[in-house]
């Protein structure tokens, strides 16, 4: 199996994991930012005696790129523009509106890597997004002030996930060797869960957690969406372009989607079945063009 296939599988992997964070989300009484801080805080404390058991050594004591700072500031406006467009929309929904992600990423692409989008690739964008306003456009008529909002949260999650996988990618570009992805997720998970708990200052929300149900939701969340689902999307990351990656997280919000069938009964309409079987097909076509390419 080659880097690229290689690559791909890990990021879809990594998908496939943080597919669960909606419903994560989404099954904790909390507020949107203590949930984001709380993602972010406990996969911080697992990162690091992860780092010492398998390092044995001070990960405070090595330099920090300023890619991982960037990486910090855009996850952490991730987690609060998501958090509040699941509440409003819902996990499917909200899943599938921050892969808008994959209209800015050629351009970033192009701008910070000077790496070129092949046709196919454009029409695999063009596609998903086809996919995207299959789903989404549906209910915008007939929806309420809510919705509209959660709709554009949704959209300004996307705006910092693509700064994210920007800023992520840019450490192994201008990196004489591939670093760590592990270190990498340490420390955007300390700069993000700093941001979150200036911001839950200042919104004057407090942190406790009530009940032992919002903690083993926030635990698993960290865990398994955060910890794991972060871990092999870097590693894969560091194999395949941004764009690539990019499409392939499409399997994330699809996932999300049936999740959200299967947890929380949502009915689904045959116009957004097709748009779900869209973003699949732009999912595979991406996954093909990198292997060519590579």
């Amino acid at each position: 199996m080659n880097n690229p296939t290689k690559g791909s599988l890990s990021v879809m992997l990594g998908a496939v994991l943080i597919s669960f964070s909606p419903v994560f989300v989404k099954l904790a009484d909390l507020e949107p930012t203590v949930s984001g801080f709380y993602r972010v805080f406990i996969g911080s404390i697992v990162l690091v005696i992860i780092y010492l058991l398998k390092y044995k050594e001070n990960p405070f004591n090595k330099k920090i790129s300023i890619y991982i700072i960037f990486g910090g500031i855009f996850f952490s406006l991730d987690l609060w523009f998501w958090h509040r467009s699941i509440i409003y929309v819902g996990p499917g929904l909200s899943t599938l509106l921050v892969n808008f992600q994959i209209l800015i990423l050629p351009f970033l692409a192009l701008l910070f890597f000077n790496q070129k989008t092949q046709k196919i690739q454009i029409f695999a964008i063009f596609l998903g997004l086809l996919g995207l306003f299959l789903i989404t456009g549906n209910n915008w008529e007939i929806s309420g002030y809510n919705y509209k909002l959660g709709v554009l949260f949704g959209l300004l999650t996307a705006v910092s996930y693509a700064g994210y996988i920007i800023s992520m990618k840019s450490i192994d570009h201008n990196a004489k060797v591939n670093s760590d992805p592990i270190f990498n997720l340490m420390f955007v998970s300390i700069v993000s869960a700093g941001l979150l708990f200036l911001y839950s200052t200042v919104e004057q929300e407090s942190l406790s957690i009530n009940g032992s149900s919002n903690l083993f939701w926030m635990i698993s969340y960290s865990i398994f969406s955060h910890v794991l689902g972060w871990f092999f999307i870097l590693n894969g990351l560091q194999k395949i372009t941004a764009v690539s990656a990019g499409i392939i997280l499409l399997t994330q919000p699809i996932l999300s989607y049936v999740w959200e069938i299967l947890i929380f009964q949502k009915i689904i309409l045959p116009i957004e079945l097709l748009g779900i079987v869209s973003v699949l097909l732009a999912m595979m076509i991406t996954i093909r063009s990198e292997n060519q390419q590579n």
